[in-house]
Order: C-alpha cells, then structure tokens, then sequence
C-alpha cells in the first residue's frame, strides 16, 4: 500500500514539475521573443540613423538641398518719430520673416564643405561600435558588417585627400550595405524593398558626375524593378498611395534623364524622389 502511495506521490510530483516546466520555458520563450522584437526596432531605428548620415553626405558632394524654400529673419525697426520718409532706429523691433525660394541644385556643384562631410563621418564612426554590436546579436552577415569599418576607413582617407568620386563610391557603397542588414534581419518587405531602390537610385547618382551614363541607366533600371514590388503590393499601401505613385513616375523620369544625359535634371528628379521614398 505504501509503494502504491509513493508512486501516486512520485507521479503526482513529475506532472507538477512538467506543469511548472512548461510555464517558464513558455514565459521565457516570450521574453526572448520580447526581446528580439525590442532589438530589431532599435536596429531599425539606428539604420534609419546611417540612412540619413550618409544621404547627407552624397548630397553634400554635390550641394544638392532638399529644402525647396528658406526663411528669411529680418529685424525691422520702428521709432514714433518715424515719419513717411525719415526712419529712425529705436530700441522697438519687431521680426519680419519672408520665404524666399532656394534651389534644390547649387549653381556650383563643386564647391563643397569638405569640413561639415568629415564632421558628418565622424558622427557615423563613433555610434557604428553600438550599431556593430546590435547587428551582431541579430546574427546580420559577420563580413558585410566588417566591409563597413573598412569602407568608412577609405572613406576618411578619401575626404582627407578631398576626392569627390571617390567619396561618392565608397558612400554609394556603404549605403548598399544598410539594405543588405536589412535583408538578413527584418520582416519588413516594403521597407526593404524601399531601401533596395535608394541604394540603386545612389549608385547612379555615385556615377552621373564621372558622365558614366550606361553604368547609371542600368542602376537605374534596377531602381525601377525593385519598386515595382512596391507597385505590385499598392492594395497594402493605401495610407501612402500618393508617395508611392509620385516616387514611381519620379523614378521613370530620372531614367529619361540618364538617357538624355542630362545631368542637372537629373539632380533635381534625384531631390524630388529621395523625399517621396523617405515619406513612403
């Protein structure tokens, strides 16, 4: 009687164990979950990050601005004894503001701020040791993520030495990579897919001022392939259906441009989708 108790007992204790043993690995498996999901949000946000860094730099190698209009500040000086034709100034000033219009493209696409891209790169150096680290725990492929160091490495030699096509390869390059750790971690498809079209539409914006036009016109089609993904899926885009359909006719008109060689339109058409593509 009492090995039959003993036994009930036994029994009784294994499937209390395996009860409890199924609730913490269950509650475990959530957390790291949890904790997956809590990293590739910050891992996106850190690309979002570069994505923007290096952006800035490609359009600073050429002056190019997205920023269509300027605010000008001005103070304007009121005295009471002013008259018609008599302005005095006083310690009373009100600001005035007008828009004025600014140029996507700089009139001279030559003159850069050498010292503001260095200060740019600088920045991405010293946040890619946390980036690097982030994207190691998401298992991202261990040589693309070296090929970064080593590209940012030229880079600085590049800037140092002020060789613009240089610079412009290896940050064409360097944003080519942000789509590929995209690749190896998210789910994401559509935000993929919109990187994977940035990162062709830079490799031929990296070429047009060497006037390599058919490398350009092949980057260029593959920009076009990539997005029509993006076109494809529109019944799961409506929220940015206008972006969408905006970035593709830009998209077509910036192939018109490499095949008319003409580079100024190009530069601006470039502008113009690369802010419908951030918007998306």
């Amino acid at each position: 009687m009492k090995k039959y108790i003993i036994t009930i007992i036994v029994l009784f204790l294994i499937i209390l164990l395996s009860i409890c043993g199924y609730f913490v690995f269950a509650n475990v498996k959530e957390n790291q979950g949890s904790s997956v999901d809590t990293l590739k949000e910050k891992a996106v946000s850190e690309i979002g990050f570069l994505n923007t860094e290096i952006i800035n730099i490609m359009n600073g190698l050429n002056n190019i601005s997205y920023t269509n209009y300027k605010i000008i500040n001005q103070d304007v000086n009121i005295s009471s004894d002013s008259s018609e034709n008599d302005v005095k100034t006083s310690e009373n000033t009100i600001d005035s503001s007008s828009i004025e219009f600014e140029s996507t493209l700089n009139e001279d696409n030559n003159k850069i701020d050498w010292e503001e891209i260095k200060e740019t790169t600088e920045n991405i150096y010293s946040s890619w040791t946390t980036i690097l680290i982030d994207l190691t725990t998401l298992n991202v492929n261990k040589e693309n993520l070296l090929k970064f160091n080593d590209l940012l490495d030229q880079m600085i030699t590049a800037e140092d030495e002020e060789n613009k096509a240089e610079c412009l390869a290896y940050t064409a390059d360097l944003y080519n990579l942000l789509a590929l750790y995209l690749n190896d971690f998210s789910d994401d498809e559509q935000m993929k897919n919109i990187y994977n079209t940035k990162s062709y539409i830079l490799y031929a914006y990296s070429v047009i001022d060497s006037k390599k036009w058919e490398e350009a016109n092949n980057y260029i089609e593959k920009a076009k392939n990539e997005f029509n993904k993006i076109m494809n899926n529109q019944i799961n885009n409506m929220n940015s259906i206008d972006e969408i359909n905006k970035s593709y006719i830009l998209i077509n008109e910036l192939a018109d441009d490499v095949k008319k060689e003409s580079e100024k339109t190009f530069y601006i058409n470039y502008g113009e989708v690369m802010q419908e593509l951030e918007n998306i």
